[in-house]
């Protein structure tokens, strides 16, 4: 008896499955790049090992089919039914896409597996289309219609990404987004908006690119692809930085501005880019020109004017937590956000073909003055236990915090 138990229980499977192997019908070339597809071909899974959920999914939505082959990949199982229809579905067996877009027999995903906020969506700004494909994505959900535009929307069934250019970002989805562009872009409209992983990205019809936090506070600005807006709109610079272009560039204009961590950056029509701090002092400019002034910071000014009075700071970068100072003659100092001096590399000084005496300490100087008496220190560095050095023949000694040599480098 308990033979022929299994025996009809394998036959009732069978109706359901008409082989698992690893043929399957050829795939569309258009098919979405996703990461189960990613993860390749995987193994086949026989008949009778499918897990019942994959079966019942199969037999209440898509009662017309049934299951050609299905394969297990590292994270996924992939199903392709009878009529070319796949189902994708995690290892929980919770179903993560379908794809009807090369179906024989079903002509869109069925509506019972289509949220009503997208279903009414769908209906109301693409009457004429029907839904070929539907991803659940982290965030929300992703679809394709049947003239290949795909529409993502967030856990709320907002429209966040609108790959066709139409709907993405209306005055029913994202107020503050529309707000901010009707007043400061009102001679065009959104285009799409997107959500990455911490801000939304949004392009306008005009060419503009924009991004904002969730916060919906504007992070950058680039207009240099506008053909409306040929440079930021003044009501987004602020004053200090329009003043300083104004008299350093005066025929130019800001086509990008970003918020950063230190302040601001911009880049001009010519490519020129310059960064200000959070006070607005320029602190790097990609040209050369005005980085360093005695405007700027008063304790970098005084060191070079104290130590390196032949020549002029030509540009100070600001790092995550370093300051990067190059002189015109090529000597390259740094100081930490205390304004400490790091490190001072007088190698391609071109004035100062040494480090200035009264930057190196006396058991340092003496050491050298012993050992390598023809030789003088081209480069020093504070560290977190002591002193590195390099002399002009290539030589780098290191010592500890009381001056003791714990290691020669001769190359």
């Amino acid at each position: 008896m308990k033979k022929l138990a299994l025996f009809v229980a394998f036959i009732a499977l069978s109706f359901a499955v008409s082989s698992c192997t690893k043929e399957t019908p050829t795939e569309d070339n258009n098919s979405s790049n996703n990461q189960w597809e990613a993860e390749g071909n995987g193994a086949p899974v026989n008949a009778t090992d499918i897990d019942t959920a994959i079966v019942s999914f199969v037999n209440m939505h898509f009662p017309e089919t049934s299951i050609l082959s299905c394969n297990q990949t590292e994270h996924y199982f992939r199903v392709i039914l009878n009529d070319n229809t796949k189902v994708y579905f995690n290892q929980a067996i919770e179903w993560v896409e379908v794809n009807c877009e090369q179906s024989t027999i079903y002509g869109a995903v069925p509506a019972t597996l289509v949220p009503e906020q997208i279903a009414a969506y769908v209906t109301a700004n693409y009457p004429d289309q029907h839904i070929d494909e539907i991803e659940r994505e982290n965030n929300g959900w992703e679809i394709e219609l049947s003239n290949d535009v795909e529409l993502k929307f967030d856990a709320n069934f907002n429209v966040i990404g609108n790959g066709g250019g139409n709907g993405g970002g209306s005055s029913t989805e994202y107020p503050d987004i529309n707000t901010f562009v009707s007043t400061y872009f009102s001679q065009t409209e959104i285009l799409s908006i997107k959500a990455e992983d911490d801000e939304y990205e949004v392009k306008l019809a005009d060419g503009t690119e924009i991004s904002f936090n969730f916060n919906f506070e504007w992070t950058h600005i680039d207009c240099e692809e506008s053909s409306i807006y040929n440079a930021v709109p003044t009501g987004l610079v602020p004053d200090q930085i329009t003043a300083y272009v104004s008299t350093n560039f005066p025929n130019q204009q800001i086509e990008q501005i970003e918020k950063e961590h230190y302040g601001w950056e911009i880049e001009l029509k010519n490519g020129q880019e310059i960064k200000f701090d959070t006070n607005f002092n320029v602190i790097g400019n990609g040209g050369g020109n005005g980085g360093g002034t005695p405007s700027d910071y008063v304790e970098i000014n005084t060191f070079v004017e104290t130590y390196f009075p032949q020549v002029g700071i030509f540009k100070v970068e600001v790092d995550e937590d370093e300051y990067e100072v190059k002189l015109s003659d090529g000597t390259e100092i740094t100081f930490n956000l205390a304004f400490e001096w790091k490190s001072i590399d007088c190698d391609e000084s071109n004035v100062y073909g040494v480090v200035p005496a009264e930057l190196v300490p006396e058991q340092i100087s003496a050491y050298v003055a012993t050992n390598y008496p023809n030789q003088h220190i081209d480069k020093i560095e504070k560290r977190a236990n002591g002193w590195e050095i390099e002399l002009n023949n290539g030589v780098e000694i290191e010592f500890d915090s009381n001056f003791n040599v714990i290691h020669i480098d001769n190359k």
